[in-house]
């Protein structure tokens, strides 16, 4: 994945001595109105322009292939009728592209709705469904309207991700028995296990289906490009349809576009329906937002999502599903990273895709009539599994014991049925969480630095340009170099290296001569435990940028057993996993190194994030995803190598702090001769004091 850094500009100071008077605060809706409207403009010229039409085509079938049988596999786990899902990704898809404020997002059916949305269905019946709709737009519209889009970046991520927990567990126990061929619950089914009797009820064709579709999903998760989903669920059709299966199929599908009606709902029960559905369109929002901040950080170089105006076209999109009988929509990041990893460039290849699946209803309804509903269940596993976040909870557990608890609060929540009681006991958890740890996490103000690994592009505060002020900045920079560097008792720096500014050093830290840390622009550093910085090294960084680590910001941030090899140069912002290499001469800047990874003599590496156990082969440039995607696997050797290095160092700094602390002491005039630097700034609070060695992976980001 990719993203470029947010850049904050400090507000300028204005002095009124001499009588000027301050200029009128700007609307704040007339800001958002305007920026919504350059956004869709300059995207709609891009459209236009048709220089990325061939690109853009290519996406949209390749989008289309994954998300058809994406849409009748949603809709059949909701309780709605098959060509619902097909209505609801075709017009909602081609209406969000239309009017939303993400140019590559693609829109339909969701996973993360279908527990909410089956509930609706069993209750309200389709046309609850389609009323729920109407709701769920209105709710988007209001949100939108009262500029909430910003707001997503607050939503408790243990919350999130107890949910999409329990969605992915809601699906597998529905999805399951489909695969099995029989009605029985996965509960019921475990209590059965010591009794053989039910393998004779079990649909060995329906399993064949299932396992079929799944197996090929999976096989082939890395080809990003490959429809897996659309190729694995016409194969099982095929032969389910050549040999003469006895299975469960999709069964008639309408072949033309249902006309447009007012959703009904039983007399007396709207309020009802809108006390249940608004949570629906809040949970759509935030998946919507959400999902948008992920395409931001997939795309190289692009504009950042305008969050008000995806709110926008989203509630749009479900209004007009509200009159088609369609099912809640929002945006996905699956779908939308398929759309960005198969070339699309503009907002036309997620209009394509909704057109191409118009197209399907029309043309290849009686096809689709044939699908085992056990193959769209091998899609459904697949895509519960995904959802399911056992590492998450763990490292909350580890952790942050209250925030698991909140994982686990949303999770049973979700599962039982309980789905508000579960999110506000979760959010609830969560804030405890906050108010007895009120400096686990940072705060994010407007007017505060942007994070390189937590990108936030919502905040138009900060993507304002603002003038640089004068020498105002002066008594900035002079704060910065003034910094102490808070150094552990057994780190060494040379005294022909320079570090200045507020860095942190952890244990058995050795910095060699010639190198240069200065946290005098970009400001604080972190180097852990057992890091070398050799010979030539420069650890420098950009003002106002920063990567975040549980909650703490940092300009540049090295993890433990990290080796950075002589006259490399690591700019920030910038993260750097443990145990990785970074070799002689390279180059990183602006991005996230994984774990245990092998950056390569002269290779350059720069706004991008390199997943953990990746090796940038010699002299090789890494500066979007698709080099990213194609970069091999570090080798056991490449570990080995960076081990003895680590262990090298660590012994070169026991060894010259034994000499050092052997010599005796010199006079001032003898060291200033030799061109030695002023003695090190004294330290104002002991090490275990002032830092505590962070001691986390890429994985904390």
């Amino acid at each position: 994945m990719t993203g470029r850094p947010t850049i904050v500009a400090a507000p300028p100071t204005r002095d009124r001595a001499f009588g000027a008077r301050a200029k009128p605060q700007p609307s704040l809706y007339r800001d958002a109105i305007a920026g919504a409207r350059t956004t869709w403009l300059t995207d709609a010229r891009e459209v236009f322009a048709g220089k990325h039409l061939g690109a853009d085509i290519l996406a949209g079938i390749t989008v289309a292939a994954v998300a058809l049988p994406l849409n009748l596999a949603l809709a059949v786990a909701s309780g709605l009728p098959p060509s619902a899902g097909i209505i609801s990704g075709a017009f909602g898809g081609i209406v969000a592209a239309t009017l939303g404020g993400s140019a590559l997002q693609v829109t339909g059916p969701a996973a993360a709705l279908s527990v909410m949305v089956l509930a609706l269905a069993k209750d309200f019946g389709v046309g609850g469904v389609a009323a729920a709709c109407l709701v769920v737009g209105l709710t988007q519209w209001l949100l939108a309207a009262t500029l909430s889009g910003k707001l997503s970046r607050h939503f408790p991520e243990s919350v999130l991700a107890g949910f999409t927990t329990g969605v992915g567990i809601k699906l597998l126990d529905g999805q399951i028995p489909e695969i099995l061929g029989f009605d029985y619950r996965v509960f019921e089914l475990a209590q059965m296990l010591h009794r053989p009797k039910w393998l004779h009820e079990v649909s060995w064709v329906a399993v064949v289906a299932g396992l079929a579709v799944a197996l090929l999903v999976t096989g082939t998760a890395k080809y990003k490009r490959f429809p897996a989903a659309i190729i694995g669920i016409s194969i099982a059709t095929f032969i389910s349809v050549y040999v003469g299966w006895d299975i469960e199929r999709i069964g008639a599908l309408p072949n033309h576009l249902p006309s447009p009606s007012i959703p009904a709902v039983p007399s007396g029960r709207w309020g009802e329906l809108i006390v249940r559905a608004v949570p629906l369109g809040i949970l759509a929002a935030v998946e919507s937002l959400l999902a948008a901040r992920a395409v931001d950080r997939m795309v190289d170089k692009g504009r950042p999502h305008d969050p008000n105006l995806e709110l926008f076209g989203q509630g749009t999109a479900n209004i007009v599903l509200s009159f088609f009988g369609g099912m809640p929509v929002s945006g996905v990041v699956v779908r939308s990273g398929v759309n960005v990893q198969s070339g699309g460039k503009t907002r036309f290849s997620a209009f394509l895709h909704g057109v191409l699946l118009v197209l399907a209803v029309v043309y290849l309804s009686t096809q689709l009539a044939l699908v085992p509903l056990a193959a769209l269940a091998g899609l459904l596993c697949v895509v519960g599994l995904r959802l399911i976040e056992v590492r998450t909870f763990f490292e909350l557990a580890q952790k942050h014991r209250l925030e698991a608890l909140a994982f686990v609060a949303a999770l049973a929540g979700t599962v039982t049925g309980h789905l508000m009681m579960g999110l506000v006991a979760g959010g609830v958890l969560h804030a405890l969480h906050r108010y007895m740890n009120p400096h686990a996490e940072g705060k994010e103000e407007a007017g505060d630095p942007g994070l390189r690994a937590v990108l936030d592009k919502n905040h138009a505060e900060v993507r304002k340009h603002r003038p640089e002020a004068g020498p105002e900045r002066v008594p900035g920079w002079l704060s910065h170099i003034r910094g102490a560097t808070h150094k552990a008792s057994t780190a060494f720096v040379h005294e022909k290296a320079a570090v200045i500014g507020r860095v942190v050093l952890g244990e058995h830290v050795h910095v060699a001569a010639g190198s240069s840390v200065r946290a005098d622009e970009g400001t604080p550093f972190f180097i852990g435990d057992n890091t070398n910085v050799q010979d030539g090294v420069v650890i420098h960084a950009l003002k106002d940028r920063h990567v975040r680590v549980r909650g703490e910001s940092w300009a540049v941030y090295v993890g433990r057993n990290v080796s950075i090899a002589h006259d490399a140069l690591v700019h920030g912002p910038c993260y750097v996993g443990d145990d990785t290499f970074i070799g002689f001469k390279a180059v990183v800047h602006d991005s996230v190194i994984g774990k245990h990874c092998f950056i390569g003599i002269g290779a350059v590496v720069v706004g991008v994030e390199i997943p953990d156990g990746k090796r940038v082969p010699h002299g090789m440039i890494v500066d979007s995803a698709d080099a990213v995607e194609r970069l091999p696997d570090a080798e056991h050797s490449h570990h080995e190598f960076n081990e003895d290095v680590v262990e090298v160092n660590r012994g070169l700094a026991l060894a010259y702090q034994a000499a050092e602390d052997d010599e005796p002491p010199r006079p001032a005039n003898h060291a200033r001769a030799l061109g030695a630097p002023h003695a090190p700034r004294s330290v104002k609070r002991p090490w275990d004091e002032a830092w505590t060695p962070l001691r986390l992976g890429k994985d904390a980001i």
